[in-house]
């Protein structure tokens, strides 16, 4: 009797003990998970898209200063509008990753990197792009035709998209257009993104991360006066303000879908009445151009440079006319690091 009630328990622990090691595999499974990201967007994403060329202003990337302060690509320039990494790079870490997935320009014939792919250009609009950097559209497009043509592994379980656009080529001409010009150009720049999403979840991408419109009219570009000075009392609201109510209809009611606002973060760490310590420059740039018509990197035919360059870029919260620096972007997305690891279940 004794022999068989030791048996018994021996069976039920032995029961118990293999439903503990089976949760805690299924636990640590998930914990593992190896996500996928694919991006799209301007200059605020693009990481080596662009094509190579001659210096001018949307080369630039490819030309110092930019990079110069980029250690993980040996402090020469990447492609990127920043003097280091930029916004896909820090979301990628969150992922597990230790950077944006590779520019889809430099991707092998047959191949595609693990960890996804980045489609984004710098100088391409949501409704407006060029042979060169194409608008959102197209870059949806191209990445549907790879998962079409099993470049892409249509398995997307595990899926994240990134879509971040500066507003710089969409709204361009904001200063010039009345309140019902901009509320026009709004409603079709939010349709296509609401579009893009909606391709993105159908297709089989899990999560999808849009960032807002930051406060245009309080970027470098647009704040400095003809004077050369950049002036606190830059009005960043007039089209910030209905292209983000536009999204908060259109794209922000998705269950699968995460605000990045960026208008909040870069107003709390560099807007005219932020009170951020982070940096001791908001709104004058890093790599400041000499002529307000110029650009950063720019140069005369003897390579004098045609701007100034701060010595401690991590003071600066841009880099450019409109670009964050390296720091910029480290601290917008540690901002929300934790609400993304939530969305996502990480």
């Amino acid at each position: 009797m004794n022999k068989l009630l030791l048996a018994a328990v021996c069976a039920i622990l032995l029961l118990l003990s293999a439903g503990h090691v089976e949760s805690r595999r299924h636990g640590d499974s998930s914990s593992e998970r190896q996500y996928k990201l694919f991006v799209f967007g301007d200059e605020y994403a693009d990481t080596g898209n662009y094509p190579v060329a001659d210096l001018t202003k949307t080369t630039r990337a490819w030309y110092y200063p930019y990079g110069s302060n980029d250690k993980d690509h040996g402090a020469t320039p990447s492609g990127r509008f920043s003097n280091g990494l930029v916004l896909p790079d820090f979301v990628a870490r969150i992922l597990g990753m230790d950077e944006s997935p590779p520019a889809e320009s430099k991707r092998e014939q047959d191949g595609v990197d693990p960890s996804g792919m980045n489609f984004a250009v710098g100088g391409a609009g949501v409704v407006a792009g060029t042979s060169e950097a194409p608008k959102l559209g197209r870059q949806v497009d191209k990445f549907k035709r790879m998962v079409r043509h099993g470049i892409i592994d249509d398995d997307l379980t595990d899926s994240v998209a990134l879509i971040a656009f500066s507003g710089r080529r969409d709204y361009e001409r904001f200063h010039d257009m009345t309140n019902t010009d901009v509320k026009a150009v709004a409603q079709d720049v939010t349709d296509k993104i609401a579009d893009a999403v909606e391709q993105l979840l159908d297709l089989g991408v899990e999560k999808v991360v849009v960032t807002t419109l930051p406060p245009l009219g309080c970027t470098p570009g647009l704040s400095k006066t003809k004077d050369g000075v950049y002036d606190a009392k830059c009005d960043g609201q007039k089209v910030t303000s209905i292209h983000n109510a536009y999204l908060e209809e259109k794209v922000f009611q998705y269950k699968d879908v995460f605000n990045l606002d960026l208008k909040a973060a870069f107003n709390r760490h560099a807007g005219p009445s932020s009170r951020s310590k982070k940096f001791k420059y908001k709104l004058e740039p890093c790599c400041d151009s000499l002529d307000q018509s110029g650009y950063c990197g720019q140069i005369t035919e003897d390579g004098e440079p045609q701007y100034n360059l701060g010595a401690k870029p991590d003071k600066f919260f841009y880099w450019d006319d409109i670009n964050p620096t390296h720091a910029g972007w480290k601290a917008v997305v540690n901002e929300f690091e934790e609400s993304i690891r939530n969305f996502l279940h990480i």
